[in-house]
């Protein structure tokens, strides 16, 4: 092979490399997820709006706003908010309802977008919902909205609280957010809203009587209804603190009791107020 067909062959392949190097596609440089948003908090609300806040990232597209009405509900993907903006406030909401948020952060790529892990979430409420209530039958205050979460207290049917806002539970049950006092100090919490009365007249307070048992067994359930769970079956005899009485659900008459159990220990629920002479 002549030197002249040597050079001739070796144009020939680097003008081959260099035309194979433009028809392959060129890696590009890969987008990091951006990591989870920080500092959500809430802002200003109305009696149809409320505001929220976080910290700015950098290197992001924007952010993705979620929704939910309850705690451990779905979140709906509501709002897409263009970078450079670290704020949002969410309009046409009903009043005296409660909201739950969370926010992402993403990145586009050529192919797509890169999304972030989601803040922590945050509960804010619109105005309008605060009002007097009073508790039908002695129930439990919970964390949240939902009997899955835990028990802050129990109620003595009759107590006052105060309604702060309407909550549901993941299935859509209606709840109160409320606020009640325990030893003179204010905490807050969750209760079926079907529990909560707005007037205490079907809940009668009255002084601590005795009375006695006349029914050879009877049952002390946790709500006045036979329905309800049995606490513990009184004999017949048994000597009984009555609480309050209110009318159930069967129209009749029922006395929030306390007494000893069988095993001697002090039991409060609601008995048929016609097997008790007072």
């Amino acid at each position: 092979m002549t030197m002249k067909q040597l050079r001739k062959l070796t144009v020939i392949a680097l003008v081959f490399a260099f035309l194979s190097v433009l028809a392959c596609p060129q890696e590009t440089q890969a987008v990091q997820k951006p990591p989870a948003v920080q500092g959500l908090k809430k802002g200003t609300t109305s009696n149809n709006s409320i505001n929220i806040s976080w910290r700015q990232q950098d290197n992001v597209s924007g952010y993705q706003i979620y929704r939910s009405t309850a705690y451990d509900g779905k979140y709906k993907h509501i709002k897409d908010i263009a970078v450079g903006n670290q704020a949002f406030c969410n309009m046409k909401l009903n009043s005296g309802r409660e909201y739950f948020y969370k926010v992402r952060a993403y990145a586009s790529t050529g192919s797509g977008i890169v999304k972030g892990k989601f803040s922590k979430r945050i509960s804010a409420y619109t105005k309008g919902g605060t009002r007097t209530a009073f508790v039908r039958v002695r129930a439990n205050v919970r964390s949240h909205a939902g009997s899955n979460f835990a028990i802050r207290t129990t109620l003595d049917a009759g107590t006052q609280v105060k309604i702060v806002c309407a909550a549901s539970d993941k299935k859509g049950v209606p709840w109160s957010r409320i606020s009640y006092k325990v030893q003179g100090k204010s905490k807050t919490g969750y209760m079926r809203a079907d529990l909560l009365s707005s007037s205490g007249s079907q809940q009668q307070p009255v002084s601590s009587t005795t009375g006695t048992v006349t029914a050879s067994g009877l049952r002390m359930r946790e709500q006045p209804s036979t329905s309800s769970r049995i606490i513990t079956t009184l004999v017949k005899g048994t000597k009984v603190t009555i609480l309050s009485q209110v009318t159930g659900k069967d129209g009749q008459k029922w006395y929030f009791i306390q007494a000893r159990g069988v095993s001697g220990r002090l039991l409060k629920g609601y008995a048929a107020a016609r097997y008790i002479k007072v």
